[in-house]
């Protein structure tokens, strides 16, 4: 089901739809890790509505539940009433975002303005490049805590290609993945070049709205995200690709023609004839994350460990859990404690499975896992993109 966007005063879906069965809260993260009802998608229902009812006070207490939902939509899919927790949760954000504290406002507000805003992301680039030297790398662990989530960084794209007229792919880059992850960009416009395809990146749009929308800043949400719309939909390009598959969720919720489709599945088509013989050997172990994005973002999940089974000596792993890794909805900002508990198993399964390579196509599930791996001190594994990892072992 598509978003639909209304100019009327909020609308709120009616939380008494849940049946509050409970068959929610063995799939929710949030609940498992804390066993509190107010942590699950019932409690947090109950929370609306209370709020709706003014049955309670928009208090920082009521609204520290309703944030830390990583809106991973486990629920939905467990749901036999079918209720659109998303767009529940979402309008709840919106709505009360005036009544949350000043700090968490402040850190939402900063997180938008040096993603979006291109003059500060310069700044946060060329901040990011220089404390990630290895002469600064104590300094920064000290007094840059954010670098925390940084493991390689590159400063620059650097095989733009020249733009043919309807015959481009566009490359969306996103706005935190344009940031920590230029190195998929350029594995993209690789992969393409080797198939004689022209692309290049799309340097006019700021963000796909999900960043703003998913929140509390629904009406900034959509301004960004019809501003990209009418660029992907514009003639310059044959097709849009985007390799942040929170991104590529979004984009498919909100329209169904939309010129657009995950740079993943899209580089997995492109790959699907490839045999051993068309890459390197790896003689490594690697795990693959499945993010809670990729079913929206329409990623097929067999189709990326065929093409990593064709890469000759390597060893694949896959989580044994299927809980939200705790990095979606700015939980990494808001609600660090709750993301790394929650996947704090997933970080002991690449432990005990001595794991080289970690591949996960979400930008935020990267950071998380990043996070976790560097504050545990496990230097000899790397976070990468499965474009990117796919890319190197081409020959």
């Amino acid at each position: 089901m598509r978003m639909k966007y209304t100019d009327t005063s909020y609308k709120m879906l009616d939380p008494d739809n849940c049946a509050m069965c409970g068959m929610c809260l063995t799939y929710c993260p949030t609940y498992r890790i804390s066993n509190n009802e107010s942590e699950s998608p019932r409690g947090r229902i109950s929370i609306i509505h209370g709020l709706n009812e003014s049955m309670l006070e928009p208090s920082e207490s009521a609204l520290k539940h309703i944030n830390s939902c990583t809106l991973c939509m486990a629920c939905e899919k467990s749901c036999p009433a079918k209720v659109d927790f998303y767009t529940l949760m979402t309008d709840a954000r919106d709505k009360y975002f005036k009544d949350q504290n000043v700090f968490f406002k402040i850190k939402t507000n900063l997180i938008s303005m040096f993603l979006t805003n291109n003059f500060l992301k310069k700044i946060s680039s060329t901040l990011i490049y220089f404390l990630n030297k290895k002469i600064f790398k104590s300094l920064n662990s000290r007094i840059f805590i954010f670098m925390n989530y940084v493991q390689k960084y590159n400063k620059h794209y650097d095989l733009d290609t020249p733009e043919i007229e309807n015959d481009t792919i566009g490359i969306f880059t996103g706005c935190a993945s344009d940031l920590f992850q230029k190195d998929v960009a350029n594995s993209c416009i690789r992969i393409l070049k080797k198939h004689k395809i022209n692309s290049k990146i799309i340097k006019n749009v700021k963000c796909c709205g999900s960043l703003d929308y998913n929140s509390g800043k629904i009406k900034s949400g959509v301004t960004h995200s019809k501003s990209a719309i009418k660029e992907f939909n514009s003639k310059k390009y044959k097709k849009v690709i985007g390799y942040a598959s929170g991104c590529s969720s979004f984009i498919n919720k909100y329209e169904e023609n939309v010129n657009y489709q995950d740079a993943t599945a899209y580089i997995l088509d492109l790959l699907s004839n490839k045999k051993q013989n068309d890459y390197k050997i790896t003689k490594s172990n690697v795990c693959i994350h499945k993010p809670c994005t990729s079913r929206t973002a329409e990623i097929d999940f067999n189709k990326l460990l065929k093409s990593l089974n064709s890469i000759p000596g390597i060893n694949i792993f896959v989580f044994e859990d299927n809980y939200c890794c705790g990095a979606g909805a700015q939980n990494l900002i808001h609600n660090k404690k709750n993301s790394r508990d929650m996947i704090e198993s997933k970080i002991k399964f690449i432990k005990s499975n001595n794991i080289e390579y970690l591949l996960t196509c979400n930008i935020g599930c990267s950071l998380n896992f990043i996070d976790s791996i560097n504050l545990n001190n496990y230097n000899n594994i790397q976070v990468k993109h499965p474009i990117t990892f796919l890319n190197d072992r081409l020959v």
